[in-house]
């Protein structure tokens, strides 16, 4: 049984300031509880934990072994689940901790396929990487909220909101399933409803299939080539769709969320023509997702851009380290901008011969993570990053959990993540 009440005590604000030992212990108890339920309701896990050795009962030695690759998610074989929507649903079935207890009908679009599990409770949220190949998450309606719930956790833990009344400003878009714009618009939605402006009204999935892929045949070709054609202006007004909310909303405390290419972007835009967008001095400006597919700005170039276009102080900039694969995020915090690792999140770094790394001090190695909070698929991840953890903390500010100093990827790994497809999709090449 998956004891939602012990995940509640675990997934709280409060718990970034607590005793570490006290902290460490419920979630342990936590990761324990929800490896006994994927265990006995999960097929794939259930069988790769047999392959290991491991049973429903497991101790803390047992951590590191039964985390499961990031690409499991994305281990379908068939090109166009649209077109084999059983076969797809029985992939979905075997990687998912809920039973898929409805029937999917063939589909015309990869869009319509998702929109049939949505409405079944069922959502699958989706990233991918440079071949094109889209990660599927299972998320029932629980781990959703509970998405929701672990973001705002961190958010109070790292920033004072005028709920209801700040205005929400995002640079992704409204209606998609990939996974960073539901993340942004049911967070903004539940902090402040109705104060909340999208820069892109939506994003096909089958879109960004397309997009990251290439095209397949004559009739993709075709669209590509409509689609390449569209991006620009649309990128362009997606911009001016910002600036004009920010102008609108400067004498307002604002948080302004996009992937930093889309930052940059309209911060040069807003130089570049001379408008007027100095916001107020409390309000938050935060990223996510890297530049993959664009041209990197450093923090430094980033911080002067902010501090010249928008007229906040740069340290009011927060960067986030977030994953499709993860319920959480890790967020700067305001004090030294250095990102906290939640305290409801088990850290584990491998080093080259996968052998886990002891968590003292500043160490790097290959990232994974156990994170109980999600019911509907083991939160139990290893995947292509390579990071950087000071387990001492950033001594700077009151919380006490690690900080992640340096994200890359692994050797011949793909670059992925949400904001790298944001940004190759409504990218013009």
């Amino acid at each position: 049984m998956y004891n939602s009440e012990l995940i509640e005590q675990l997934v709280r604000p409060e718990n970034y300031f607590k005793d570490p030992e006290e902290v460490r212990e419920l979630r342990h108890k936590a990761i324990k509880m929800a490896h006994k339920f994927h265990y006995n309701n999960n097929a794939f896990y259930h069988n790769y934990c047999k392959m290991k050795g491991i049973g429903e009962e497991i101790t803390e030695k047992d951590f590191p072994k039964i985390l499961i690759p990031d690409d499991t998610f994305k281990s379908y074989d068939m090109e166009y689940p649209e077109k084999e929507p059983l076969k797809f649903r029985n992939w979905v079935d075997y990687v998912s901790s809920v039973k898929v207890d409805f029937t999917l009908k063939p589909a015309g679009s990869l869009d319509d396929l998702l929109s049939q599990l949505d409405k079944n409770g069922l959502l699958l949220g989706f990233s991918s990487g440079t071949t094109g190949r889209l990660t599927f998450l299972p998320r029932d309606k629980y781990t959703q909220q509970m998405i929701v719930k672990s973001y705002i956790a961190t958010v109070d833990a790292t920033v004072e909101l005028n709920k209801g009344k700040d205005k929400f400003v995002l640079g992704i878009p409204k209606k998609t399933y990939l996974q960073i714009g539901w993340n942004g618009r049911n967070v903004a939605e539940a902090l402040s409803p109705g104060n909340v402006v999208y820069a892109f009204k939506e994003l096909k999935s089958d879109i960004v299939r397309m997009r990251m892929r290439g095209p397949r045949g004559v009739k993709e070709k075709v669209l590509n080539s409509l689609v390449k054609i569209m991006l620009p202006r649309v990128e362009k007004k997606a911009i001016k769709t910002i600036i004009d909310s920010l102008i609108k909303w400067k004498n307002e405390r604002v948080i302004y969320l996009a992937p930093p290419f889309i930052i940059v972007e309209s911060a040069k835009y807003v130089l570049e023509n001379g408008i007027d967008v100095k916001l107020r001095e409390d309000s938050i400006l935060a990223s996510t997702g890297g530049f993959k597919g664009r041209k990197e700005t450093s923090r430094e170039e980033m911080n002067k851009l902010i501090e010249e276009a928008f007229g906040i102080d740069p340290q009011r900039y927060l960067d986030i380290y977030g994953m499709t694969e993860s319920n959480s995020m890790i967020m700067d915090c305001l004090e030294a901008n250095k990102k906290h690792v939640p305290p409801w999140k088990e850290i584990i770094l491998f080093d080259e011969n996968l052998e886990p790394i002891e968590p003292e001090g500043r160490v790097t190695g290959q990232y994974g993570f156990l994170e109980p909070s999600s019911r509907s698929f083991p939160g139990f991840i290893l995947t292509g990053d390579k990071i950087t953890v000071n387990f001492d903390g950033c001594g700077e500010c009151n919380k006490i959990t690690p900080v992640v100093e340096e994200i890359r990827r692994m050797p011949k790994v793909e670059g992925r993540g949400c904001a790298g497809v944001l940004a190759r999709v409504v990218g013009g090449s």
